[in-house]
């Protein structure tokens, strides 16, 4: 077991070098080294990003937290009350072209019956 200060590697069976009489391990590591490398610099990457990103967020709220502190914000109690009433009248219009579809495809299957020769 490592001692607490010390920093071993996540994968030590990636890290250490395969022994020279064993050629499985050597030509696996060598199939495999690229793709550990590739993926860690990816994963590198992606941190990165992530810790960019939280900056960012954190900057903005900054900002949004002192526009609030500063200004007086509309109201935006009458839009959201026009997009509910929206949404409400589009899922009613959903609904409508669904009952609508359901009679076409009725009438669709009701005139391929009449078509077929008795």
């Amino acid at each position: 077991m490592s001692s607490p200060t010390s920093h071993a590697s996540p994968t030590p069976e990636l890290s250490t070098p395969p022994r020279a009489s064993d050629p499985l391990s050597t030509g696996i590591k060598s199939l495999l080294d690229p793709t550990v490398k590739q993926t860690t610099e990816k994963l590198l990457q992606v941190h990165q990003s992530q810790q960019a990103l939280s900056q960012e967020l954190d900057r903005l709220i900054t900002q949004l937290q002192h526009y609030l502190d500063t200004t007086d914000p509309p109201s935006l109690r009458p839009t959201v009350i026009k997009l509910a009433s929206t949404s409400k009248r589009l899922a009613a219009v959903n609904t409508t072209l669904q009952a609508i579809q359901l009679r076409v495809n009725k009438l669709y299957v009701q005139l391929s019956k009449q078509r077929l020769p008795h």
